[in-house]
């Protein structure tokens, strides 16, 4: 089963579209591994998937990674790995395969580099293992609009960076598009593109965006980690945010 019909599957399962971002805070190796391990049970269904970034990537081992990997599918839950990659195939290949063997479902890339020589042979490897790759089309934060939304030449037209990647996402099969949820107006014009690559929406809550507003918008998934793993009941404001968007 390829990663998009297992995440629908997941989701159906534990009718949820979210996906919890553990990005915790920095701590100690072994303090970060027992607080993610818990958070994980506590929500586990609530939720229909994790995304590890760089806060859990960078302290912790590839054991630990598995650790944590193995317990979310141990609850039926998808694994992405978020890493925005952006280098030539080389390393994005040996980055992949280190991540296809600690377990991950997926991962986030940035299609800027291109494809020949950059995302092509990565996605091609990852759909060889049913794995996925999702690639950024638009981020959450206020300073996506100095790149994403840039104005660019395409055959003597002027259109946005966005565009450019929705084009990508499109031509290079991808199994996933990330559009911020505080931009509800551009994963609207998004999804009147692309019927049937998922959405993938992060920026719930701390960062603005209103859950209902993506999902009547067109998210599939949304990423929510601070609004969660911040608050004082991690089951609580899981299961809120997941029967308003349900």
């Amino acid at each position: 089963m390829v990663f998009s019909e297992r995440m629908r599957k997941a989701s159906l399962e534990k009718r949820s579209r979210i996906v919890l971002g553990l990005d915790l805070k920095p701590d100690l190796p072994e303090n970060l591994m027992s607080k993610a391990l818990k958070i994980l049970d506590e929500v586990c269904d609530e939720i229909c998937g994790i995304k590890v970034n760089l806060h859990l990537i960078i302290p912790l081992g590839f054991n630990e990674l598995k650790e944590i990997v193995d317990k979310a599918h141990v609850h039926n839950l998808q694994a992405i790995a978020d890493l925005k990659l952006n280098d030539i195939s080389a390393t994005n290949v040996v980055a992949t395969k280190i991540l296809w063997d600690i377990g991950f479902d997926a991962v986030i890339c940035n299609p800027f580099v291109g494809f020949e020589e950059g995302l092509g042979p990565c996605i091609q490897e990852a759909h060889s293992k049913d794995r996925g790759i999702i690639t950024l089309t638009y981020m959450s934060h206020k300073g996506a609009v100095e790149g994403y939304g840039l104005d660019v030449l395409k055959g003597g037209v002027s259109v946005k960076m966005y565009d450019l990647f929705i084009e990508r996402a499109v031509e290079w099969n991808v199994d996933g598009m990330i559009v911020g949820a505080t931009n509800p107006s551009i994963i609207k014009y998004v999804r009147a593109r692309v019927k049937d690559i998922p959405i993938f929406s992060p920026g719930i809550f701390v960062q603005g965006g209103d859950p209902r507003e993506a999902v009547r918008a067109g998210s599939d998934y949304l990423i929510v980690a601070r609004a969660i793993i911040e608050s004082n009941n991690v089951k609580v404001s899981a299961r809120e945010i997941k029967n308003m968007t349900w």
